[in-house]
């Protein structure tokens, strides 16, 4: 073997070894963080409104499959283990199938708004400002990120500590909240809107 082949093989390995490291060490620092708890998997499989994917799961299990038959091709070469000089066209077809599935269901999704988010409750006005000699102000809740048509639910109104004022539940989800007098200036409430499977709506009354 000549000097130069002997080097070049050794730079090969050399930088194989160095990859092959990092590789393991990045791998490993994940695996770590995973089990301590600091990288969540909860979502890996579902959608943000928290319902399962069949999409994400197919994609999953085909990026594994595929993966690990392109590693079964590198093993199986006749001489030593080897990166296949051309990949099998059912390779790609897999992984195009996989993927085209995978945009076809997030097009979907994204076309419904109930599939974007976790059902929520939104509240209207967004903000009220109290000045001296304001009437009660009546505040509508409504939600979002649920099917079309779905019913407003059973909600609870109220006031987070410190509650200067009062709200009163009226029908159709609305409430009417009445300002409390002699508050000092720059003092803030929260009005909040509550209901069993959606995150809270919220407004910040100002004094």
């Amino acid at each position: 073997m000549s000097w130069s082949a002997w080097w070049m093989l050794t730079l090969e390995v050399t930088v194989g070894i160095i990859l092959d490291l990092f590789l393991a060490l990045l791998a490993g620092t994940i695996l770590v963080s995973i089990w301590k708890g600091r990288i969540s998997l909860n979502k890996l499989l579902s959608e943000a409104n928290g319902d399962a994917s069949l999409s994400r799961l197919q994609f999953l299990i085909f990026t594994f499959v595929i993966a690990l038959s392109l590693f079964l091709v590198i093993l199986s070469q006749s001489t030593a283990p080897a990166f296949p000089k051309e990949i099998p066209a059912g390779i790609f077809a897999l992984l195009g199938i996989s993927a085209s599935s995978y945009l076809v269901s997030k097009g979907i999704q994204f076309s419904n708004p109930a599939g974007l988010g976790s059902p929520a409750l939104t509240l209207t006005p967004t903000s009220l400002q109290v000045v001296a000699g304001m009437a009660a102000t009546t505040f509508t809740a409504t939600v979002v990120n649920c099917s079309q048509g779905a019913a407003t639910p059973a909600i609870t109104w109220a006031l987070d500590a410190p509650a200067h004022g009062s709200i009163v539940t009226q029908p159709n989800g609305a409430a009417v909240y009445t300002p409390a007098p002699g508050i000092a200036a720059g003092t803030t409430v929260t009005i909040r809107a509550q209901a069993a499977g959606f995150t809270d709506g919220t407004v910040i009354i100002t004094y």
